[in-house]
C-alpha cells in the first residue's frame, strides 16, 4: 500500500506532520478526517518498489544507545509537558538524524493512531526498542506514571552504554597489539625467512631448535597456505555456527566465566546489570516473574540468565528471593546479604541500587586491574616473539661463520 506524506491541522490549529498508508490520496484524507484533523496535503512519497528498497537499506542501519538515550528523554519532557503522546512523537521524528529510528519513530505515532497502545507500538520494533523498553513503558502506562518510567529508562541505557563502553576499550589495547604481532609474525615468515632457508638448509650444520621450528613453519605457509586458510575459515564458521545454537551459547559462556580475570569481570558486569535492570523493573511496577524473565535476557551470560531462571521458578513456590539466589550458588555472598536484608525491611529497591553501585566500582576496578597485568604480559609475549626469529636467524649464521674459521 502506498505511503503518504502528508500535512494537517490539529483541533488547536496547530501544523502536524508525518506518513500515512492508503490506498489512494483521496483515502488518505478521509482517514486524516477521521483521526481529527483538517487535512492540508497529502503526497505520495514514492514507488513501491523505492519505499521496499529504501526499508531494506535502513534494516542496515544501527541505532546507537546515543540516539536511543536522545529519544527517551526527549519523551519524558513531551509527557511532562502535557503534549499529546502522538504530536510529540512526529515532532521528535522529525528532531531525530537516525533515519532507521526517525522512521520508526513516524510509524508507532501512526499505529497509535490506529488504536495501538504505545507500548504495543513500540513493541512491533523489535530490533529498536528492548523487550526492557517495553516492558517498562507498558508499567508507566498501566500506572499512569510514564514520566518516571522513561527517567529510569534512560538512566538504564546509559548504564547499559557506559558497561559496553568500559569492558571495549578495556580490550581494545590488547586486541590491537596481539593483532599487531599476528600480523608482524606472518608477515616476517611469508617475506623475510623464505630468504634464508635455503641457505640454512644447504648448509653443512646441525640447525638450532629455533631456527628448526621456523623452517618448520615456513614450510607450513608455503606447502599448505591454501589449505590452512581453509581449515582456519572452516573452523571460525563452525565456531560461529556452534555459538548460535543454545547449547553452544551455554557452554561458551560457563567457560567465560572460569577464564582468570576476565570471567571476574563478566561476573561483576551480570551482577551490576541484574541489580541495576531488577531495581528499574521493580521500581517501575513490572511484576516480580515478568521482571525476572526480562532480567534473564539482560545479564548477558547464559549460564547466569538459567539461574536466574531458576529463581523465578521457585519464587513461583513461595521461597521468596534470596533463598533461590543462595541455592544458584553463583550470586557472590554480598548480593544474597543485601537482598535479604532488603526483603525482610521492606527496602528491596533500595539494597539493589546499593548492589548495582558497588559492582559498577568493581568492574572498573578490575577492568583498570586486567590492563595492568595485560600490559607486562604483552611487552613479555613482544619480547619473546622478537627473540625467538632473531635467534633463530642469526644462531645458524654463527654456527655457519664457527665452521668456516675451523675449516680455514
Amino acid at each position: 500500500m502506498p505511503t503518504f506524506a502528508y500535512k494537517a491541522r490539529d483541533e488547536r490549529g496547530l501544523l502536524v506532520q508525518g506518513n500515512i498508508e492508503a490506498a489512494t490520496q483521496r483515502d488518505a484524507m478521509t482517514q486524516l478526517d477521521a483521526m481529527g484533523y483538517i487535512p492540508v496535503s497529502a503526497k505520495e512519497t514514492g514507488s513501491k518498489s523505492g519505499t521496499s528498497v529504501d526499508d531494506f537499506m535502513l534494516r542496515f542501519q544501527r541505532v546507537k544507545f546515543d540516539d536511543l538515550i536522545f529519544f527517551t528523554r526527549q519523551l519524558r519532557t513531551v509527557v511532562r509537558s502535557g503534549i499529546p503522546i502522538v504530536a510529540g512523537l512526529r515532532a521528535l521524528a522529525e528532531q531525530t538524524t537516525n533515519q532507521r529510528l526517525q522512521k520508526a519513530i513516524g510509524v508507532v505515532a501512526q499505529d497509535i493512531d490506529k488504536g495501538f497502545s504505545f507500548s504495543d507500538a513500540l513493541a512491533r520494533h523489535k530490533g529498536i526498542f528492548s523487550e526492557i523498553y517495553v516492558s517498562m513503558v507498558r508499567s508507566g502506562e498501566t500506572s499512569g506514571n510514564l514520566e518516571e518510567v522513561l527517567e529510569r529508562l534512560s538512566a538504564l541505557l546509559e548504564f547499559q552504554m557506559k558497561t559496553k563502553e568500559t569492558i571495549k576499550s578495556a580490550m581494545r589495547y590488547p586486541i590491537f597489539v596481539v593483532s599487531t604481532l599476528v600480523g608482524a609474525f606472518i608477515i616476517l615468515v611469508n617475506v623475510v625467512v623464505p630468504k634464508f632457508a635455503p641457505l640454512f638448509r644447504s648448509a653443512k650444520i646441525a640447525l638450532p631448535l629455533p631456527t628448526q621450528i621456523l623452517l618448520v613453519i615456513n614450510d607450513i605457509f608455503q606447502k599448505y597456505l591454501g589449505l590452512s586458510f581453509i581449515i582456519l575459515a572452516a573452523l571460525i564458521v563452525a565456531f560461529f555456527v556452534y555459538k548460535r545454537t543454545q547449547t553452544g551459547k551455554y557452554t561458551i559462556d560457563v567457560a567465560k566465566l572460569r577464564i582468570p580475570l576476565v570471567g571476574d569481570i563478566i561476573l561483576k558486569t551480570s551482577m551490576s546489570r541484574f541489580a541495576f535492570t531488577l531495581e528499574n523493573l521493580v521500581s517501575s511496577g513490572v511484576p516480580i516473574m515478568r521482571t525476572l524473565d526480562i532480567v534473564s535476557r539482560t545479564v548477558g551470560n547464559e549460564f547466569i540468565a538459567k539461574k536466574v531462571l531458576e529463581i523465578s521458578e521457585n519464587i513461583e513456590k513461595g521461597k521468596g528471593i534470596s533463598r533461590p539466589m543462595k541455592d544458584a550458588k553463583i550470586f557472590p555472598p554480598l548480593v544474597i546479604h543485601l537482598i535479604a536484608t532488603g526483603e525482610e525491611t521492606g527496602s528491596l529497591e533500595d539494597m539493589l541500587r546499593e548492589i548495582s553501585m558497588h559492582y559498577d566500582r568493581e568492574v572498573t576496578y578490575t577492568v583498570n586491574r586486567l590492563s595492568a597485568y595485560i600490559e607486562p604480559i604483552l611487552t613479555v609475549g613482544l619480547a619473546g616473539m622478537v627473540l625467538f626469529l632473531a635467534l633463530a636467524i642469526f644462531m645458524p649464521w654463527w654456527n655457519i661463520m664457527g665452521a668456516m674459521r675451523g675449516g680455514g
